[in-house]
């Protein structure tokens, strides 16, 4: 009897000593269907989402916290689709400190936090073709800032020492600025980021504004983005809206994105594009949801055509 007693309490060790570790994950899997114009339809099973994550802390006392996370992005459908896939340590990983005076964190970290939050939907939401909208980027050797809130205003402040080896080497910097304002139903948040493009200190620059407001069910939601190339003095711009309604376990979607023609150097490309996205996600559960979803951008320049995708998918999270 006093063997087992040993035993239970041996057994509950690692749990009492796990017990500050969080463990969270979004898995999803999709039947994908594409199609542009001039070329069959291609059916695939793809990862529409996928991510676990462990996180924790340690207490150090007056208020001050060791915070960490390791964070991995996982495919389900096909580990060798993308070089991210199944790597360990992919996404937002870092150790920092917590305390009154906000939170530092250094590691693998997303530029621009608030980015792309009118990607509302679980595989492609009508900004899926913007080359300058949701661009923010995770970074290795990152350093990053954010404030405590005060009256609903955050303020993030990140510093990049570059994207990759070679990057670093000749390096290639990275910074970026994000400030949000939370109240209520009401959210707005605007990012900013500089990546030095080349030797001559050259940087492509990306801006970024959303905003929100739920009213009951309905949920809507506005974006604008801009981004420079100063390498070549190439400018595009870009907004868009979303919308969303839930009634019970139903939710539909919808969402619209423009952009513009680029501009280099004054002259005006026929290279933009409209694009929207529809959807309906049901709730099977408070974890596990199903649904399908259709996006469709269609190419201002003459013989450029379409891309639509249509998807079915089945996801939960833990």
């Amino acid at each position: 009897m006093k063997k087992l007693i040993v035993l239970a309490t041996l057994a509950a060790l690692p749990a009492a000593a796990m017990a500050d570790v969080t463990i969270s994950g979004n898995l999803a899997v999709g039947i994908v269907n594409t199609k542009a114009t001039g070329a069959g339809s291609l059916t695939t099973e793809n990862r529409t989402n996928g991510e676990i994550k462990f996180a924790g802390s340690d207490d150090l006392g007056n208020g001050l916290k060791a915070v960490w996370q390791i964070a991995s992005r996982i495919n389900l459908a096909d580990q060798s689709n993308n070089a991210r896939d199944n790597l360990w340590a992919g996404r937002d990983s870092y150790v920092g400190l917590d305390g009154s005076f906000g939170r530092v964190t250094a590691g693998n970290i997303y530029l621009m936090p608030n980015s792309g939050a009118m990607a509302i939907f679980e595989n492609n939401s009508a900004t899926f073709e913007s080359a300058i909208y949701d661009q923010g980027t995770r970074f290795n050797n990152t350093v990053s800032y954010k404030s405590p809130n005060l009256a609903g205003f955050t303020a993030t402040v990140q510093h990049s020492f570059g994207s990759n080896q070679a990057n670093e080497n000749a390096k290639f910097y990275a910074d970026a600025v994000s400030l949000s304002y939370e109240a209520g139903n009401f959210a707005v948040s605007y990012d900013t980021a500089a990546e030095k493009e080349n030797a001559q200190g050259k940087k492509l620059k990306i801006h970024e504004l959303n905003g929100s407001v739920t009213l009951d069910a309905l949920t809507l939601q506005a974006g604008f983005a801009s981004g420079k190339s100063e390498a070549s003095n190439t400018k595009v711009k870009g907004w868009g809206v979303a919308a969303s309604y839930a009634m019970g376990n139903v939710t539909p979607k919808f969402g619209y994105w423009r952009e513009g023609d680029s501009k280099t150097n004054g002259v005006t490309a026929n290279d933009g594009h409209k694009a929207f996205a529809v959807g309906v996600e049901y709730a099977l559960s408070k974890r596990t949801r199903t649904g399908v979803e259709f996006a469709k951008a269609n190419y201002d320049a003459a013989g450029e055509g379409s891309l639509r995708t249509a998807t079915v998918y089945l996801g939960t999270k833990f």
